[in-house]
This record gives C-alpha cells, sequence and structure tokens, in this order.
C-alpha cells in the first residue's frame, strides 16, 4: 500500500550507506529534504512490520539527485558541469539488541514546531521516505541454520531512484541498468554503472519497470523487497525457521567466508545480477558441503563488475563468458522464459516426475500429476529457468533428463517440468525445471520467480509442503 503525500511538499529520501551493518556498528543515514526537520522510525520486516525504535527530530537539509554512477554522499557534477552537493549526513548506530533481519527506515517529515508534516505513514513499499537496510548477526553469535541472502544488487539494478528522466532537473537525471543511454549521448567520462549509495535499492525509489509490466496479482512493483522477499520472509518467521541475512553486497565482498558458517542458503524471487567473487563463493561452498535453495527464476543471469566498492555495472550474460550459470544452480534464464499474464493468459504449473523423490514426500503427488496451474496460482512465472532436454521425451510423456549441452550438471535430477510452450511463450528450451543436483552439498532450484507469491497465498499445499521438505532436510 502507497502513502499520500503532504499536498505541495516534495517527499523526502534517504539511504543508509551500509547496506548490511551489525549490532552495534554505525548506521550513517543520508537523507535530503525541504522539510525544516524530520524524523526516523526503524521497523523489522518477519512475521509482520514491527516498529523497533524512534528517534528525535534532526534538521532537514534539501540536496539535489546526482546521477546514478555517483556516490550521492560525496561532491559531484551533474552532465552540464554544475556543481552537486553531498547529501546531509545523520549518524546513528545500530542497537545491540537488534535481531538479524530486513529493517526499513521510515522518514517522516516535520514542521517547523516539531509536528509531523507527513499526511498517512506509507506501508514498507513506497516511492520515496524509505530506506532498506539488513542487519546482520553479531560477529559471536552463534549462526542460524539458514543464511537468507537478500538480492539488493538486482533491486539497484533496477533502481532509477527519484524517478527523474535523462536530464529532467536542473542537468541531473536518473536512469538504471535497463534504460542506460546509448553509447554518444553522455560525455566519455561518464560509466554506465550504478551506485548502491542512492536512494531505492528495495524500497524508497522507483524501479524501472513499475508502470511497463505490472504484477496481476500483487500492485507492489516486482523489483523492490515488498513484491517476492517480504512474503517469503513472513512464511519462514511465521513457521519457526530460524534464519539470518546478508546481502549479495556481502557474498561479493566476504566471498566463501560469509557462507561457511551456515547450512543452507536461500534465494527467493529475482536473484538476477552475480559477480565473479559471489559465484566463486557459492561454487566453493558446495564444494566443500554447503546447500543452496533457489526459489526463484531468472537467478545469475547477468554477471556483473564492481568498479569500486559501490558502483557496479553489469557486463555480459553469464552463458557468453564461457562459464554458463547452470554450472552452480543447475538451470538458464535462456531455457526457460519470460510472460505476461495479459499476453499469455493461460496458467502454466509444474508436471511431477520422480515423485518418489524425497522433495515430494507427504504431497500425495504422483508421476504426471500437476500443481500450481490454476488461475489463482500461476506458478511459472513471471520469469522461469530451465535445463536443456529432448522434448520428443515430454511429447511422448517419458521422463526427461537434462543433456547437459547447455552446462547443467550430469547428476541433476529434473523432478518436474512447467512447459511453456502451449500457452505462447517461452524461451529456448521452452519449459521451466524444477530440480537438484549434488556435490558434495545439494542445491534446489524451483526456477520461478512466482514461487513465493504461491507459497505465502497459502492456497498451494504441494508448494507449502515441498519448501518445507527442502528447508528441512538441506538445513538439518
Amino acid at each position: 500500500m502507497l502513502g499520500a503525500e503532504s499536498a505541495g511538499v516534495r517527499v523526502i529520501r534517504g539511504y543508509v550507506e551500509q547496506p548490511s551493518p551489525r549490532p552495534g556498528e554505525a548506521l550513517n543515514l543520508r537523507v535530503s529534504t525541504d522539510a525544516p526537520c524530520f524524523r526516523v522510525e526503524f521497523f523489522r520486516w518477519g512475521q509482520q512490520r514491527r516498529l523497533c525504535a524512534s528517534t528525535g527530530w534532526f534538521a532537514g537539509h534539501e540536496a539535489p539527485a546526482h546521477l546514478p554512477f555517483q556516490d550521492w554522499g560525496q561532491p559531484g557534477d551533474d552532465l552540464r558541469g554544475r556543481a552537486l552537493t553531498p547529501w546531509s549526513r545523520y549518524r546513528l548506530q545500530v542497537p545491540r539488541d537488534w535481531h538479524s533481519g530486513v529493517y526499513v527506515a521510515v522518514l517522516i517529515e516535520g514542521d517547523d514546531k516539531g509536528n509531523d508534516r507527513t499526511v498517512t505513514r506509507p506501508e514498507l513499499d513506497a516511492r520515496a521516505g524509505r530506506a532498506l537496510f539488513v542487519v546482520r548477526p553479531p560477529v559471536a553469535a552463534p549462526p542460524a541454520p539458514i543464511l537468507y541472502k537478500v538480492p539488493v544488487l538486482t533491486y539497484h539494478a533496477y533502481n532509477t531512484a527519484d524517478g527523474l528522466p535523462l536530464d529532467g532537473q536542473a542537468g541531473t537525471g536518473q536512469w538504471c541498468l535497463y534504460d542506460t543511454p546509448e553509447p554518444g549521448a553522455l560525455p566519455r567520462t561518464v560509466p554506465a554503472g550504478v551506485n548502491l549509495h542512492r536512494p531505492g535499492g528495495g524500497s524508497g525509489g522507483t524501479p524501472y519497470d513499475i508502470a511497463r509490466n505490472p504484477d496481476p496479482f500483487d500492485p507492489t512493483p516486482r523489483q523492490t523487497f515488498q513484491h517476492w522477499d517480504a512474503p517469503f520472509v513472513s512464511w519462514l518467521e511465521r513457521h519457526g525457521y530460524a534464519v539470518d541475512y546478508c546481502t549479495d553486497v556481502d557474498l561479493h565482498r566476504d566471498g566463501l567466508g560469509q557462507l561457511q558458517p551456515y547450512r543452507l542458503l536461500v534465494s527467493v524471487g529475482h536473484d538476477e545480477y552475480w559477480s565473479d567473487a559471489m559465484r566463486g563463493a557459492l561454487d566453493a561452498y558446495v564444494d566443500g558441503g554447503g546447500n543452496a535453495a533457489f526459489f526463484s527464476g531468472n537467478t545469475c543471469w547477468w554477471r556483473v563488475v564492481f568498479h569500486d566498492e559501490v558502483t557496479f555495472s553489469r557486463v555480459a550474460n553469464w552463458h557468453e563468458t564461457g562459464n554458463p550459470e547452470n554450472t552452480s544452480i543447475g538451470v538458464s534464464f535462456r531455457n526457460g522464459g519470460e510472460r505476461d499474464r495479459d499476453d499469455h493468459p493461460v496458467p502454466v504449473g509444474y508436471r511431477v516426475q520422480h515423485a518418489d523423490h524425497w522433495v515430494y514426500r507427504g504431497t500425495g503427488l504422483r508421476d504426471g500429476d500437476e500443481f500450481g496451474a490454476s488461475r489463482d496460482e500461476y506458478l511459472i512465472g513471471y520469469e522461469c529457468d530451465g535445463a536443456e532436454f529432448d522434448r520428443a521425451d515430454l511429447a511422448a510423456g517419458r521422463a526427461v533428463q537434462p543433456t547437459g549441452a547447455d552446462g547443467t550438471p550430469p547428476d541433476f535430477t529434473i523432478l518436474a517440468v512447467g512447459d511453456t510452450r502451449p500457452s505462447g511463450w517461452g524461451t529456448g528450451n521452452g519449459a521451466a525445471t524444477m530440480g537438484l543436483f549434488q556435490r558434495h552439498g545439494t542445491v534446489f532450484n524451483a526456477a520461478t520467480t512466482d514461487w513465493a507469491r504461491v507459497l505465502a497465498g497459502g492456497r498451494s499445499p504441494a508448494v507449502e509442503r515441498i519448501t518445507r521438505n527442502v528447508l528441512d532436510r538441506l538445513s538439518g
């Protein structure tokens, strides 16, 4: 739900410089507002939104939007060479009793008498007045069995911050990795990357595709925490799973050390952007006996490079580099596909094979059964991943197995197929393939972005049972 803004008042914007501090560490807010003052309410997202702390009033200062590749907390120049002042920093500290989790700083404008100037308080998702961050557990704390990775790189890849078009305000302009101006439209000194130090990145900004391809099931924008991750996090904590949280920036920076204390890494929704360091850490973790579960789609599609600690750009699809993502996660978007329900209204679910596998224990499903295909589920989509297989086997009703030609590990067991071809969409092989493979550890892949939506909706016992089976076995 989006909250109202005060009439005639430009909205407040801000971000947290550290995407994932620990209890007791600094939490530096950067804020721009034309209000005389503002205050902050901190919420943690678990079973539900919970207020954790509130601040007093801070003096408000207004600063201009910067360019997407710039650190908005530093001085800069706009496209016309005019100086951009840094956003003001407000030094806070993460309370030592805060639990690991996903937090949102709600920025509330005040008037010159210390009264709230915001008409209504927005919920977790909003286009402004929000700063999302993760609190990691204390270094010395015993780790939970499960580590949940929040995909802030995907959030920022789609984040246009304040939504202004190029050259839309005093020579500045916003773009993301999906609408970067064509070569020649910008000075050669302007990189194509985006910076983590700017508003948005999960909440408080405007995603690129907010109006281009709205989700008919959920009005929250797809490339935000609220859309896929929040429902899954809520489900996890409501059902008593012990979970620690990190971001993919932590995985990039800390590598294998970020994963080693945990039994299971969980990724959900739309985990699209991966660096060399992230993939290297995942591969080493699984080789060493760690497990990973991807309840996601379009996973690890883009290879990204960091130009410094907080600026990154995409350089190629992973399969174009000679190191296809299949080798790490089992499947690829190039053999799955993307769909829009308005264009392809036929729902697609999964057809079961190998129903005696432990993943299906307690579901009551048999080979050939289908789940997730009802018109209130649409389990396969909005994007899905697949392993290449012989479609003649599918047409004949035989169990399919991967060819391995696309990089899928030879021992990847395809447990279900969501054939997208009959509904008029799909890429490459045109089928989502749920399955898993083993090295020393196990990698499970649900291969669809919308698994979290169907799980949280509570209308598919099969999806819930499979989720529990995977989490219980791989984390315990």
